[in-house]
C-alpha cells in the first residue's frame, strides 16, 4: 500500500490528506485574518425637508440697512440690521418644505435684550399654518407640501425698545422639523 494514509481503518491516498491539511490550514488563516477589527470613519450627512431659501425671496424690510445670510445647509440664517431707537422692521423667510407631505417645524431666534419679537405667517393664502409662540424665543408653525420651487412666507417683527440706542442688531435663527 504505497502512497496510502490508513485513518480509523479506512485507506486514503496520501494526496487527498495533503490537499485537506492544506485547505483547513488556510480556512484557520482566514479565520484569524478576518477576527480582528475594522476601524475608520465615514461621513455622513443629514438633512431635513424644512429649508430657508435665501433666493427665493428672504429679506428685510423697514431697517435703514440689513444682512441676511443663510447657512449651506438652509437651516440657519443671520439676520442684521441698522435701526433707530422704537422702530420696527421685518424679516420675511422664504420657507421651503421639500417633502411629499406636510411637515411641523421650529423656528427659534436669539437676539440682545432690548428687541421684542413676533411671527406670523405672510398673507391669508400662504401655505403656513397655526404660527404659535412655544417660548421666548420659539414658535411652531405646520408647513403644507408645496411642492418643488415654491416657497411659503413666515414674517418676524423685530421692534427695538424704546430705551435702547439705535444701532446694528443681530439675530440668529435656527429651523428645525419637528414631530407633527
Amino acid at each position: 500500500m504505497r502512497g496510502k494514509v490508513k485513518i480509523l481503518g479506512k485507506a486514503f491516498p496520501a494526496w487527498v490528506i495533503i490537499i485537506a491539511l492544506i485547505i483547513a490550514s488556510a480556512g484557520a488563516a482566514t479565520g484569524v485574518v478576518l477576527s480582528g477589527s475594522v476601524t475608520g470613519g465615514i461621513t455622513l450627512t443629514a438633512s431635513q425637508s424644512l429649508l430657508v431659501l435665501q433666493n427665493s425671496g428672504t429679506k428685510i424690510t423697514g431697517a435703514d440697512a440689513w444682512l441676511i445670510t443663510v447657512e449651506d445647509d438652509e437651516t440657519a440664517f443671520q439676520a442684521a440690521a441698522e435701526i433707530n431707537t422704537g422702530d420696527k422692521y421685518k424679516i420675511k423667510l422664504s420657507l421651503g418644505n421639500e417633502s411629499d407631505a406636510e411637515l411641523s417645524g421650529e423656528l427659534t431666534l436669539i437676539g440682545p435684550n432690548g428687541i421684542t419679537l413676533n411671527a406670523d405667517a405672510a398673507g391669508s393664502g400662504d401655505m403656513i399654518d397655526d404660527v404659535v409662540r412655544t417660548g421666548p424665543f420659539t414658535w411652531k408653525f405646520r408647513l403644507d407640501s408645496v411642492g418643488a420651487n415654491t416657497t411659503s412666507d413666515l414674517i418676524v417683527e423685530v421692534a427695538l425698545a424704546d430705551d435702547m440706542p439705535p444701532g446694528f442688531y443681530a439675530l440668529d435663527g435656527s429651523l428645525k422639523q419637528v414631530a407633527n
